[in-house]
């Protein structure tokens, strides 16, 4: 009924009880596929000392091509009707392919996650994920692609019909920021997704993530970016168009603001988007009053926070003084 993809890079540590919380489901997988993307810390020898006493283990090596590389080596290999990915430092709970096969089978669900604990490098938890959306916001194809609802978790948190990730096309090897959300939107013009509210993912939070190895202004272009990038895949429909632009504006206004004291730089970020390949980016600064418009309501915003909170004042200080220590 179900394959599990495991990408695998440096995660040496963290492997064996990744594999195990898959070997201990309530309903057994069909296959457990390892794609070791070039590691160097002898994560592979683990798991194929695993895989001597385990025959659903299949290990697949190879140079360093990023994750989502590694993910779609994976769906090549995959045969079952279901297909789930987990990342090779988090962990599932044992009932969390039960749960999901229960659903899936009920409805015609392009795809579906569950919520999600957080673990430190120990192992320790460090509280829910917290789903940053209200309940009554459905997982629809146009919620998802606009990012007015995120699938929370992770993608170690989703399973997906595997017919329909084929259709889709797979991972977008050219992304290295926010190729999930890229996937699921995708996905979800199939169908719409469901959530499982229970907490039935593991995320490890390590300091040496992407995420976490970013400036904040660095991860909020990721995100603007990501956005546009999704975005393009409907950019010819004019109403989604608009949509995405009124969401965009509060993704450009965070990088922005990280660049008030430097007008050079939001010259320069109004330059990439004024000049972008896509429409989803041209959109945000077809004239200098376009762009200008996100900087001034950004600013009046954030001025109206801060009179009505004079916390709020605090709070951004610390912020920018610690992202100005990061640098």
């Amino acid at each position: 009924m179900i394959d599990v993809v495991i990408p695998l890079y440096n995660c040496a540590p963290f492997i064996e009880t990744t594999i195990r919380s898959v070997q201990h489901q309530t309903v057994p997988v069909r296959k457990i596929i390892v794609v070791n993307d070039g590691s160097t810390d002898g994560g592979e020898k683990k798991v194929a000392a695993m895989a001597a006493t385990d025959e659903r283990i299949c290990v697949l090596n190879g140079p360093n091509r990023g994750l989502s590389a590694a993910r779609n080596l994976g769906i090549q290999i995959a045969k079952a009707r279901y297909l789930a990915f987990l990342d090779a430092d988090d962990a599932w709970e044992p009932e969390k392919v039960a749960s999901q096969l229960a659903v899936m089978d009920k409805g015609d669900f392009s795809f579906s996650h569950t919520g999600a604990r957080l673990m430190d490098e120990s192992g320790k938890p460090m509280g829910n994920v917290p789903f940053p959306i209200q309940t009554t916001v459905a997982p629809t194809f146009e919620n998802i692609r606009l990012g007015i609802y995120p699938v929370t978790g992770s993608g170690s948190s989703v399973m997906v019909r595997r017919e329909l990730l084929e259709r889709a096309g797979g991972f977008d090897e050219k992304l290295r920021f926010g190729e999930d959300w890229d996937m699921w939107a995708r996905l979800a013009q199939f169908g719409p997704a469901i959530r499982l509210d229970q907490p039935l993912t593991w995320i490890r939070v390590r300091q040496s993530s992407m995420q976490h190895s970013l400036s904040a202004e660095k991860r909020a272009l990721c995100q603007l970016d990501c956005r546009i990038h999704v975005a393009r895949h409907w950019e010819n429909e004019p109403a989604f168009l608009q949509a995405h632009k009124k969401e965009a504006c509060y993704d450009l206004w965070a990088v922005m603001r990280w660049r008030l004291l430097r007008p050079s730089s939001l010259l320069e970020l109004y330059r990439h988007l004024h000049l972008h390949p896509y429409a989803a980016g041209r959109i945000l600064a077809r004239h200098p009053g376009d762009f200008l418009h996100v900087l001034g309501w950004g600013c009046a915003e954030t001025v109206r926070s801060i009179l009505h909170s004079p916390s709020e004042a605090k709070r951004l200080l610390r912020r920018f003084l610690a992202e100005r220590r990061r640098k």
